[in-house]
């Protein structure tokens, strides 16, 4: 989502990497009660997203600045190591520890001017006594036995750690969100899906792997899981206490534009268009099987095959991994493990009670579609009339079919 990464091409900035930030921070290790100039800022960076999966959230970020003691770094809540052992297996598992680590201002921008992304800069209204518990926050958070969390997509993430750490300096202050619409509440899906928009596949994929919780309300903290959002909702931000008063954000400067850039769209070729038109296919390939035209065996191996895998997909996200927003997933009615049934040696009887059950639960299905259990993408229709007629000619197929034929 929100990150960068380290790779085996990157061990020399790497080493000079470790070498810089040990010469940067352990004199503050060594002092915590380091304190920052008058001069010094604080501020918020907004990341634009990027076409890449892994950017096209966007990406948050805090950056410290103080001439006067040649500080100006950046610490970054979105990274991660791609040589981490069993890397893909702790992702898809949900164990994966993401850090927090440290970057010279000039190196995080130039990341950004290379990938054409915009970066925003939001000054923070903090008093020097804020500044300083801030920035020693930060580099608590930024040592060895700190820096690492399990990340979570939308509670735990680059974006809710900056709004954390950053609103905890104000613990006995009112902090009121101008920008709150309570009129029309907006879920964590539909916060994500203008950002899987040029990415239909994606899109499709991501909808069908979350679960009910991912229909959630969010709220004016909540919604900060995403950083355009932390951003709008930072610059309405107003602190109202006895001592003071006045809006979070005191400046916001845009530090790299790219908006004038034209970025990619999605492809007409939509899972909408692919599944629609394959469904007209099997139904004339289904047809022509039943005047003994053509036999389909093949095709009914790939398919329930297919539905079968996705049904263990979802099974683990839901029931077995630590992930909070997959579960429940009630596109298990229709893709699940017990499809592949259909291709073995099972009995007629068996695999006739099979798919009642299935029909039975498909039937679940559309009735929770209906009562907005949970969002279902439009692009199962095809998938699930697929299923539909390809069970049912195998409900049928061991008699009725054979006696067309003969």
């Amino acid at each position: 989502m929100m990150f960068s990464f380290v790779n085996s091409h990157h061990k020399g900035i790497l080493i000079f990497l470790i070498l810089f930030l040990a010469a940067s921070i352990s004199g503050a290790r060594n002092n915590l009660q380091q304190s920052l100039s008058k001069d010094a800022s604080i501020s918020v960076l907004t990341c634009a997203p990027g076409e890449e999966l892994y950017s096209v959230f966007g990406h948050t970020a805090i950056r410290v600045s103080d001439p006067s003691n040649e500080i100006d770094l950046v610490f970054n809540y979105g990274t991660f190591d791609f040589n981490t052992p069993f890397f893909y297996l702790k992702f898809g598992h949900g164990n994966l520890n993401y850090l927090l680590s440290v970057a010279p201002f000039k190196r995080f921008m130039r990341e950004y001017f290379m990938s054409g992304r915009s970066v925003w800069e939001q000054q923070l209204a903090l008093s020097q006594k804020q500044k300083n518990e801030l920035f020693k926050a930060l580099i608590i958070n930024a040592q060895p036995e700190n820096r690492a969390y399990q990340y979570d997509f939308f509670y735990d993430n680059c974006a809710t750690r900056v709004a954390d750490i950053i609103l905890n300096q104000y613990p006995s202050q009112k902090i009121e969100f101008s920008t709150e619409d309570t009129s029309s509440p907006m879920t964590f899906r539909d916060a994500i899906h203008p950002y899987l928009d040029p990415h239909p596949w994606t899109k499709f994929g991501i909808d069908l792997i979350l679960g009910a919780p991912a229909d959630a309300d969010t709220d004016s903290v909540s919604i900060m899981f995403l950083p355009d959002y932390l951003m709008t909702q930072f610059s309405g931000i107003r602190i109202n206490s006895a001592n003071e008063s006045g809006l979070l954000v005191s400046e916001t400067n845009i530090l790299l534009d790219f908006s004038d850039e034209t970025h990619g769209v999605g492809s007409w070729w939509s899972p909408a268009t692919t599944l629609w038109l394959i469904l007209i296919l099997v139904v004339l390939l289904s047809l022509a099987e039943i005047t003994g035209m053509v036999r389909l065996k093949l095709l009914d191996i790939f398919l329930f095959s297919f539905v079968a895998l996705l049904g263990i997909v979802i099974f683990y996200l839901s029931w077995i991994s630590n992930h909070l927003v997959t579960s429940p997933n009630w596109n298990f009615l229709w893709a699940n493990p017990f499809w592949i049934l259909l291709v073995t040696n099972v009995t007629v009887s068996f695999r006739r009670f099979f798919c009642i059950l299935e029909g039975v639960a498909i039937f679940i299905f559309f009735l929770l579609m209906v009562l907005g259990v949970q969002f279902f993408p439009a692009e199962v229709i095809p998938v699930i009339l697929i299923l539909i007629i390809r069970g049912g000619l195998t409900f049928l197929g061991t008699n009725k079919i054979v006696k067309i034929k003969n």
